[in-house]
């Protein structure tokens, strides 16, 4: 039995996920937005997530973007963020 392929709408986000994940994307240039967004797609397939949560966001941020971008869009990922993670 094949894995089903993802797409981005069929993702179920929690929390604010969403409006992070949009507003990162937003103030991408035109000229990443597309990558990362396959990035992005690749992943939840690979992983087979179709539950996206805030931390999610957080951990990639984290482990894929440059040291300067992932201090940038952290800024929207705090000001959006609603659950507590316990760091590990």
């Amino acid at each position: 039995m094949g894995k089903k392929k993802i797409s981005l709408d069929d993702l179920q986000w929690e929390g604010n996920s969403k409006i992070m994940y949009e507003e990162i994307m937003n103030n991408l240039g035109p000229m990443y937005r597309a990558a990362i967004k396959k990035k992005f797609e690749v992943w939840v397939n690979v992983n087979q997530q179709t539950v996206i949560r805030e931390w999610n966001i957080k951990h990639t941020l984290e482990k894929y973007a440059p040291p300067k971008y992932c201090e940038k869009y952290m800024k929207i990922y705090d000001k959006y963020k609603t659950e507590e993670i316990d760091d590990e």
